[in-house]
């Protein structure tokens, strides 16, 4: 598995948080770590499409930083 850090700038509140967790659960994602002051995601994947693709469909737009 690899670590990636995705930069969401969109990502502002506690909302945004639930939003971007419940989508990734539906993927099957579970070994990630969202930081709101930060804007980011911490994921742990294969494959970072997938999530990339799904973060779009719900109107988050991610830089792999």
């Amino acid at each position: 598995m690899k670590e990636y850090i995705l930069f969401l700038k969109d990502m502002s509140c506690s909302h945004c948080g639930m939003k971007i967790s419940n989508a990734l659960k539906e993927i099957e994602i579970t070994d990630f770590k969202i930081s709101l002051p930060e804007k980011k995601v911490i994921v742990r994947t294969e494959s970072i499409e997938l999530i990339l693709k799904k973060l779009e469909e719900i109107e988050y737009h991610a830089e792999i930083v």
